[in-house]
């Protein structure tokens, strides 16, 4: 059967879209200019309107917002933040533990610098989880910058042990072991990271992964298996990893109970350098332009249907920054560091990427709390309506909302931000709960 196609307009020639043509008017012209350097705001960029910043005050409130009176403007100030500009993660420009990389890019170690032709097989697995995945290793020859020995510090002064000379034979297989490893190890990461904390971690967490199969759409699913296979990345590349099978290379487990790895055999640095630069050129960088991308497309279609979506991700977005947070702050300390943490302008950026997503949720909300919802047939009601919930989902919001209520966390949450304790697991994550959220400065 032939397509149907659309009939023509009278007189046989296709309609076409008139393209805008440059703007005539100077002050247009630098208006344009002037936009483009600056952002246009949420409200503009969402309403699709022209952001028009006032040329007498261009760090405050674009023309369009100061022309907004009464509530409106009091819930959503003028921001010009852009979801896809926004950090996920802590960047790096090069490895750590050695100098033969001076960028992320994957570089297997020069034939001339391996000692050995002979291959061996070991599994690993990070400290804080047992999920073991076993790549293949080979003897190589240390040059200037290797940093061959694992130190830590003690009461009495720093230690330090040799680590065997050994890294990962080929990079690009072992970046393929990785990926494999990452995909099926979700659910221990989980167990392992949130299963102590509050309630509200655990409860959510496991409502997020659920709905990486869930979600009503193909986009919303993609965006959340998207977001734990980012988060799994951020926890492999905070958390120190250990030789847990078999073959040790000839190390022996560290007997000192002041070090991470008491008990166990490090794995090398050497190591641990190639597998950051896999994780950052093969995982991180991709996955989080893919979530960045998918999460800008849910929020700009303002649909309500997409709220408890955009939701789950940015929760656990936002608790990541806590944890990337403070374990960056823990390495400035165990490094003896003037700074408060170890790579201060990665974490900064990390901060503002964790203001831009909740200025975007709190805009889409428009003053409406699902959390704060009567408790009542016509609060069920009316929650329903404004968030498009299942059932299941009504009574997960009712709950968070209770618990997010609850004095004991409402004096925690309190606590932690007056305190800006910017590392504790409900700093970040607070903030979706604000009534009348407000950016902090970005110091």
């Amino acid at each position: 059967m032939k397509k149907p196609t659309k009939p023509e307009p009278s007189g046989g020639s296709k309609a076409r879209t008139k393209r805008r043509g440059p703007y005539t008017d100077e002050s247009m012209r630098q208006n344009t200019a002037l936009t483009r350097v600056l952002k246009s705001c949420i409200r503009c960029r969402m309403n699709r309107g022209r952001c028009n910043p006032d040329p007498s005050d261009l760090d405050g409130p674009c023309l369009t917002c100061k022309r907004i009176t009464g509530p409106t403007l009091c819930k959503m100030p003028c921001y010009r933040y852009i979801v896809t500009d926004a950090s996920l993660y802590r960047e790096q420009k090069h490895p750590s533990f050695s100098h033969r990389w001076q960028s992320m890019d994957i570089i297997d170690i020069p034939a001339s610098d391996w000692a050995s032709s002979n291959i061996r097989t070991i599994v690993v697995s990070p400290v804080h989880v047992d999920a073991p995945f076993e790549f293949r290793v080979r003897k190589f020859n240390p040059v200037e910058g290797d940093v061959v020995h694992e130190m830590w510090k003690t009461p009495q002064g720093m230690k330090q042990v040799a680590l065997p000379r050994y890294a990962l034979a080929e990079m690009h297989e072992a970046g393929e072991t990785l990926k494999a490893y990452i995909e099926t190890s979700v659910s221990k990461f989980i167990v392992a990271t949130v299963g102590h904390l509050d309630t509200i971690f655990w409860e959510t967490y496991g409502m997020a992964f659920r709905h990486i199969n869930e979600a009503n759409t193909e986009q919303e699913r993609s965006l959340m298996s998207n977001v734990f296979r980012l988060w799994v990345v951020c926890r492999l590349t905070s958390n120190p990893v250990f030789i847990c099978g078999p073959e040790t290379l000839d190390g022996n487990p560290i007997n000192d109970p002041e070090s991470k790895y008491f008990g166990r055999v490090p794995m090398p640095k050497i190591m641990t350098a190639q597998f950051e630069c896999i994780e950052y050129t093969n995982f991180l960088r991709p996955w989080s332009k893919a979530v960045l991308k998918q999460l800008n497309d849910l929020v700009l279609a303002k649909k309500r249907e997409y709220w408890f979506t955009i939701y789950l991700a940015l929760f656990v977005l936002l608790h990541s920054c806590s944890m990337v947070t403070r374990r960056d702050a823990e390495t400035a300390r165990k490094w003896g560091m003037r700074t408060e943490y170890a790579n201060p302008e990665s974490i900064k950026a990390h901060h503002a990427g964790a203001q831009t997503m909740l200025a975007h949720f709190h805009f889409i909300n428009k003053g409406v709390l699902p959390f704060d919802m009567p408790h009542d047939e016509a609060g069920r009601l009316e929650l329903a309506k404004a968030a498009s919930l299942s059932e299941e989902q009504l009574d997960f919001v009712w709950k968070t909302g209770d618990m997010v209520r609850d004095s004991v966390r409402v004096a925690r949450m309190n606590h932690v931000r007056s305190h800006f304790d910017v590392g504790d697991d409900f700093y970040w994550i607070s903030m979706l709960y604000d009534r009348e959220w407000k950016p902090l400065g970005n110091d």
